[in-house]
């Protein structure tokens, strides 16, 4: 082979890569993702680092949460009277008929929250710009070869309730460790963590998991939370040993040094601190570790993709 054929040959196989780069690029656009799921896409806009779409409520722009910690759907209350009223209402999303909401929350940037309800008879995927909705399943396959790993669901969230623990939530999760100390985390995209990036809310059982462990945890601060029983004092730890984000199996999806330990002690509330064994729950600041994830019910997963 001449010199001018070396040559030929090796930029022809330096824009064979250059393609290879360039397709596995263009799988994981949040367009694409929308194609792989059938789904329509909604610009995000964000409150308190939650993610919000614009969608139509019986004929009028809303602005909804979209919040997989909420595991009832809730509208503004437009007057005092109407809280706690259940009310129907038709909605833009790909549902059938008309949805139950609770008329509760007064939160002035938020005509609407849609939990677990309504969220888990729909696939949805979230960038930091873009959310896509569908009401179908991906493509697996084809989510794989894009690079997403999928996290198994059963016994957490699913669109029957009944295929779900009877002592937890419809919430979607993640499972992590931390040194050896291992547990599953409920995925809040309600839950602002902005003070605290990366805050991990954890039960005392996992707790005295992680000193069992010998984790070196250094005392941060208290934050002052308000509870259904009132108002209660939580420590905030960091740790220099990672956080690991893994699938069912234990293999690792993402990981962070950057986080931040909260210890919600247990109560008459229910949640992550009633459980007597290790649980956790992740502040919505983890979508940007994540960069990309499908919740996808229908299928039993959740997928992420770390770009």
């Amino acid at each position: 082979m001449t010199v001018a054929h070396h040559k030929i040959f090796a930029a022809t196989i330096l824009l064979a890569l250059a393609l290879a780069a360039a397709m596995f690029h263009f799988r994981a656009t949040p367009q694409t993702t929308a194609m792989l799921c059938s789904a329509k896409t909604y610009p995000l806009s964000h409150s308190a680092g939650a993610p919000h779409i614009e969608i139509d409520i019986d004929g009028t722009p809303a602005r909804a949460l979209l919040d997989y910690g909420a595991t009832q759907s809730s509208l503004r209350a437009k007057a005092a009277t109407d809280v706690g009223l259940l009310v129907k209402a038709a909605t833009s999303l790909p549902l059938p008929g008309e949805s139950e909401f609770l008329a509760r929350h007064a939160d002035p940037a938020t005509d609407a929250i849609i939990g677990t309800d309504l969220l888990a008879h729909l696939t949805v995927a979230l960038n930091a710009t873009t959310a896509a909705i569908s009401a179908t399943p991906c493509a697996a396959s084809q989510l794989q070869e894009a690079g997403f790993t999928p996290i198994d669901q059963r016994g957490f969230f699913s669109p029957g309730r009944v295929h779900v623990a009877h002592d937890r939530p419809n919430v979607p999760v993640v499972f992590l460790r931390i040194g050896a100390a291992k547990t599953w985390a409920q995925i809040d995209t309600g839950y602002d963590d902005d003070l605290y990036p990366h805050s991990l809310d954890i039960n005392q059982a996992f707790h005295d998991a992680l000193i069992a462990d010998g984790a070196s945890l250094t005392l941060q601060n208290h934050v002052t939370v308000k509870t259904c029983a009132g108002f209660e004092s939580r420590p905030v730890y960091s740790s220099r040993q990672p956080l690991v984000i893994t699938n069912e199996s234990g293999a690792a999806v993402a990981q962070t040094r950057d986080y931040y330990l909260i210890v919600k002690p247990a109560n008459i509330c229910g949640g992550i601190a009633a459980q007597t064994t290790p649980a956790a729950q992740l502040g919505v600041s983890f979508l940007r570790l994540f960069q990309t994830i499908v919740f996808d019910p229908q299928a039993g997963r959740v997928w992420i993709k770390k770009d």
